[in-house]
């Protein structure tokens, strides 16, 4: 597979011939522990049918096992000692590895969890300390010279924590990963502060949690952006709670001076229980899904990554229970993730990744809106399309003056196209192959959705020239007869 790089503006990746890439992610942590092989492979089949095209994984993640083994029972470390890797348990990693190269996924690969670090779990256990200053750089070294030859692999530190947790600053060890993987990955002694063509050749970024007590959860939050050459792009948790405002987040490190490439890398999962510890029955479904992915691709994303409370710990049949109803294999048929196609095909269609966010043109919009109305805008960046998200569908005003490139005043024609179906509609509510015209008055120019109200939201795209519905239904890959799969679970 081609490299991928970041664009000549600095706001999302595109591959070797300058094409802007489709990021949409699925986050599969738990993989290389929980998952056989034939399993696997089923997952990577349906996330392509589904038009996902990339998958984030931990190589060492505690959460679901502490002795982290994979389905053959072999430990990842020997006398759980990081610098003793097990082979057997890493000859299963690179085969997934390789598993999703021949599937045309690109990996967001994690060399270790969060918890390996800090030394807790978020249920109040406490571990020993398997990743320190002293052994950080030797398997940054290692695991960075194993893959060096992946093209498909991108890095990401962290893991769920913030790298100042609980009052212990733990920045050295993440650089001393960093300068390690540097080394295994291309040889070279790069030092996490100073600038160097080998940091922008490494596409690395950091995992922070979502914080309660303060609401941080980007990667530059305990982080100096201009110190840390390491850092490449810039990863949000917008997290698992009702309240957190994406748009905002994004629209924050989206206007940071020193340009890096941002998206939400761990939103709200779908079948996630909504408050902890749970109260009645509350979960986030599509809607949430579907809102957290549209905010934040028009408030400056550079692509989106889906969840699934199911997938990304691979809960197995017996596992199921009153608050986690569903295996990682129901899971994978579940609705939100095959809305996740419709996403693909507007970002393909639209090329959303290159687009100017434009949220300011919404007249009346001033951030003390109801949340659940906030509309997110962003534009063709030489002013060929508006593309407006109404999260409770209604109607929008706006303000054409405000758009961050002057749009033609005549000739404009409206569509509205639901997320949940990816088909568009007329203002009569049915299935519609033409657009309704488009006559701004006095600079401004008033729209209405065919429906309102909640999990009734539409994307608008206002075009400058007529013709065909602007966003193309694909077939990205064609399942096999489907069969119900012997799941494993310790």
């Amino acid at each position: 597979m081609e490299k991928l790089k970041i664009s000549s503006n600095g706001r999302y990746f595109v591959k070797e011939d300058g094409t802007p890439f489709v990021w949409l992610a699925d986050t599969t942590w738990t993989m290389p522990q929980r998952l056989k092989w034939d399993d696997v492979e089923y997952l990577m089949q349906k996330r392509k049918s589904q038009g996902f095209t990339v998958l984030q994984i931990v190589a060492l993640d505690p959460e679901r096992d502490v002795r982290m083994r994979n389905p053959a029972g072999d430990e990842a470390l020997l006398d759980g000692n990081l610098d003793t890797p097990n082979e057997k348990y890493f000859a299963y990693l690179d085969w997934i590895l390789d598993k999703a190269e021949e599937y045309g996924f690109y990996v967001l690969l994690l060399p270790v969890w969060g918890q390996l670090v800090v030394g807790d779990d978020w249920a109040g256990g406490v571990f020993p300390k398997t990743v320190t200053e002293e052994n950080a750089y030797r398997y940054g070294a290692w695991i960075g010279d194993r893959y060096r030859e992946k093209n498909h692999i991108l890095w990401c530190l962290g893991g769920d924590r913030q790298p100042v947790h609980k009052g212990t600053d733990y920045r050295k060890v993440w650089r001393r990963m960093a300068e390690g993987l540097a080394k295994g990955l291309l040889g070279k002694d790069l030092q996490y502060n100073v600038k160097d063509e080998g940091w922008e050749e490494l596409l690395i970024t950091y995992h922070a949690c979502h914080e309660a007590e303060t609401g941080e959860c980007s990667t530059l939050s305990y982080w100096d952006g201009e110190e840390e050459a390491w850092i490449r792009f810039v990863m949000l948790q917008s997290g698992h709670g009702l309240q957190p405002k994406n748009y905002e987040l994004v629209a924050k490190e989206y206007a940071n001076p020193h340009i890096r490439p941002v998206w939400d890398g761990e939103p709200a999962y779908e079948m996630m229980i909504t408050t902890f510890p749970p109260v009645e029955d509350s979960y986030h479904g599509t809607w949430m899904v579907r809102r957290r992915a549209y905010w934040s691709l028009l408030s400056g994303s550079f692509g989106h990554t889906y969840g699934h409370a199911s997938v990304w710990c691979s809960v197995g049949e017996k596992e199921t229970d009153s608050m986690t109803k569903y295996s990682w294999y129901e899971a994978l048929q579940s609705e939100g993730s095959m809305q996740m196609k419709h996403l693909r095909e507007i970002m393909e269609s639209l090329q959303l990744m290159a687009c100017i966010p434009a949220s300011v043109s919404v007249a009346g919009q001033d951030g003390s809106e109801e949340m659940n109305r906030h509309a997110a805008v962003s534009e063709h960046a030489e002013g060929r399309y508006v593309c407006a998200y109404l999260p409770s569908g209604g109607s929008v005003r706006l303000d054409l003056e405000k758009l961050p490139v002057p749009l033609a005043a005549e000739g404009l024609s409206a569509w509205w196209w639901n997320p949940s179906d990816g088909r568009f509609y007329g203002r009569d509510g049915k299935p519609a192959e033409t657009a309704q015209a488009a006559a701004p008055e006095e600079g401004s120019l008033f729209l209405e959705a065919p429906t309102e109200g909640e999990e009734k939201d539409w994307v608008l795209i206002l075009m400058t020239e007529a013709g065909e519905p602007p966003v193309k239904e694909q077939t990205y890959y064609e399942m096999k007869a489907e069969k119900g799969k012997k799941v494993f679970d310790w």
